[in-house]
């Protein structure tokens, strides 16, 4: 397994909360996933850039899932969760110690 990582840009959070979000582009057997992570005052999330959503790793599967939560009916919260095919927790992993 060969896990490539390379930061590719970074941009100041403005307005309301303050932070940074840095852009990496994450090889992975061949495969090319484009990441964001997300620092700011009340926390940071690894996500796809540009695209709504945090990873995380399902700890049931060892996988990464990618996952959207958006409010539902009746005060509810809708919630749509799919494995990110391709990128491991390692990789993942590596993103975070990167940044």
């Amino acid at each position: 397994m060969e896990i490539r990582i390379k930061k590719t840009g970074s941009r100041i959070l403005m307005g309301n909360v303050s932070g940074t979000v840095n852009m990496y582009t994450v090889v992975e057997d061949g495969r090319e996933f484009f990441l964001a992570r997300t620092s700011h005052t009340h926390g940071s999330n690894v996500g796809i850039a540009n695209k709504e959503g945090i990873l995380y790793v399902e700890s049931d599967d060892g996988k990464v899932h990618h996952q959207v939560a958006r409010p539902g009916g009746a005060c509810g919260l809708n919630t749509d969760d799919e494995v990110v095919e391709g990128l491991s927790p390692l990789a993942l992993r590596a993103v975070l110690m990167a940044d």
